[in-house]
């Protein structure tokens, strides 16, 4: 997404370089790397989730859901599996990117066994029954929504409409579990646009996630507050509205009840490792690299944003290489670099990232110079790649998913992030 003239990727944890130690130079990469405390923290987090707890403390909004209160509140959370988004049939290109960006940065703060899904099938706007672990996304005017969904109002851009499942459990302090188990989403496109739109999105998708709405005063920077947050993130989702999530699908069971919050969450860090790289190119600064904190490394890349498409650049022709290094972290805290070379063919816009040379340092260590640390797994991975405007995807290769994009007013650079099991990592190069 494009923010105050940068493109940025990934997750929004990138650390100031001056808060980090320098580390070492790969060729024209200055490296740098540390600690610092930049999370929410574990007395935020658990204030948080008590209070959306304990939202539903009246719960029986939504299909399937049971109408006996709930006086003490529950924490909801989608069931076992993450689930599949689906657009419905006839959206435009521009709204379906839209969902499609707000499923990305909802990933970014997910934990790996929790990522959602895109659905290439897209179902009918009138689909009847949505499937269970299926979210269904539509856009369409209020007065299209259905009865199904709650009256809206003059404030109400979107609305979630849950589906529950509930299974009696035998235990007195707890006689019912309840789970969500399938889902819709109505936005109304015409009501809002750009940054408010895609909170909008969000906001509904993580109601689906289980989260309930909270007290604006006393949680002034979350998505998750009625009517929408007044204070927009360019990032869409707010630290608090990560951690939140990352908390709940990675530490809790469904139907957590509000007192067992604190000892269900566990230890919960409010600083996290980085490894940092810059590399000087045109127009700005191109940086990148990788966060790790109670578990989840998160990558991240940004630089400045090019005038056109790549394809509209008539100074460039051919076959075109931008080369750099990668720069990022292992779940265990080790920092893994190596060099980074995208190819990419105009005439199909088409070509190969190829990452060679990769090493590791032990973990929690400073990298060293190039060549100084232990090869890390074989020492290389490629992955086939599409330019689509001033981007680039995976299409084939090795494990793990790529995502990138050209910086510069002449795409003099390229950058991205690169997500696996095992590495979490960001690139970036010039021509």
């Amino acid at each position: 997404m494009s923010l105050d003239g940068r493109l940025h990727v990934g997750a929004d944890v990138a650390a100031p370089a001056e808060r980090l130690t320098p580390a070492a130079r790969h060729g024209e990469t200055r490296v740098s790397h540390g600690s610092i405390r930049d999370g929410v923290g574990a007395a935020e987090v658990i204030a948080y989730l008590r209070a959306d707890a304990a939202s539903f403390g009246d719960q029986g909004d939504g299909e399937g859901a049971d109408q006996q209160p709930l006086p003490d509140g529950l924490l909801f959370r989608f069931a076992a599996l993450p689930p599949t988004v689906r657009v419905a049939q006839g959206t435009p290109p521009a709204l379906l990117d839209e969902t499609v960006r707000v499923v990305q940065a909802i990933n970014a703060a997910l934990p790996r066994h929790w990522q959602l899904s895109f659905g290439a099938e897209p179902p009918p706007v009138d689909a009847p029954d949505i499937p269970d672990g299926d979210i269904l996304v539509t856009f369409a005017p209020q007065g299209e929504w259905p009865a199904e969904a709650i009256a809206p109002t003059d404030e109400d851009y979107g609305i979630a409409v849950p589906r529950y499942a509930i299974q009696p459990t035998g235990d007195p302090a707890l006689p019912f579990a309840i789970e969500i188990v399938a889902g819709r989403v109505w936005v109304d496109p015409a009501l809002t646009a750009g940054l408010e739109r895609l909170g909008v999105i969000a906001h509904e998708l993580i109601h689906l996630l289980g989260r309930g709405h909270v007290d604006p005063v006393r949680f002034p920077e979350t998505l998750m507050v009625g009517g929408g947050s007044e204070e927009l993130s360019g990032h869409i989702l707010h630290p608090l509205d990560r951690e939140a999530l990352l908390a709940v699908y990675d530490r809790f069971e469904a139907a957590t009840l509000p007192g067992a919050i604190a000892d269900e969450l566990g230890p919960w860090a409010d600083a996290s490792l980085h490894v940092r790289g810059t590399l000087a190119a045109a127009g700005g600064e191109i940086a990148f690299g990788a966060a790790l904190r109670n578990g989840l490394s998160q990558p991240w890349a940004t630089g400045p944003t090019p005038d056109a498409d790549l394809e509209d650049n008539a100074g460039l022709s051919g076959s075109v290489l931008w080369s750099g290094r990668l720069l990022g972290l292992t779940p265990w805290a080790e920092t893994v670099a190596g060099a980074a070379d995208l190819r990419v063919a105009l005439e199909t816009l088409s070509g190969a990232l190829e990452l060679g040379a990769l090493e590791r340092w032990p973990a929690d260590a400073a990298p060293g110079a190039a060549g100084s640390g232990t090869m890390w797994g074989d020492g290389a991975l490629s992955y086939r790649i599409e330019v689509r405007g001033n981007a680039f995807v995976q299409t084939g290769g090795d494990a793990g998913t790529v995502t990138g994009v050209f910086f510069g007013p002449s795409h003099e650079g390229m950058g991205g992030v690169l997500v696996r099991e095992d590495l979490s990592a960001g690139f970036g190069g010039t021509r």
